[in-house]
C-alpha cells in the first residue's frame, strides 16, 4: 500500500514538474512561439534582402554588358557628354 502511495506521489510530482517546465522553463511553449515569430521575421528580412541582391546583380550585369545603359547613367547622373557636345542642365 505504501509503495502505491509513493509511486502515485512521485508520478504527480513528475507530472507537475513537466507541466511547470513546459509553461515556464527555458524551452517553454511561450518561448518557442516567440522564437518562431522571430525566425519568421528574420526569414522575411532574408527574402527582402535576397531580392535587393538579385536586383543589384542584374544592375551590375547590365553595367558590364550594356553600353547604352552605361551612357545613359553617365549622362543623367554625372552630366557627362561626348567630345564636342554641349550639355545644359536645368536646375529647379
Amino acid at each position: 500500500m505504501h509503495i502505491r502511495l509513493i509511486i502515485g506521489i512521485a508520478t504527480v510530482i513528475t507530472f507537475a514538474f513537466l507541466v511547470f517546465h513546459l509553461l515556464f522553463g527555458k524551452n517553454s511553449i511561450p518561448e518557442q512561439r516567440r522564437i518562431a515569430k522571430e525566425i519568421q521575421l528574420y526569414q522575411m528580412q532574408i527574402d527582402s534582402l535576397s531580392k535587393v541582391i538579385e536586383q543589384r546583380d542584374e544592375l551590375i550585369q547590365k553595367l558590364k554588358t550594356d553600353s547604352l545603359y552605361k551612357e545613359e547613367i553617365l549622362r543623367t547622373r554625372y552630366g557627362m557628354s561626348r567630345e564636342g557636345e554641349k550639355v545644359f542642365q536645368l536646375v529647379k
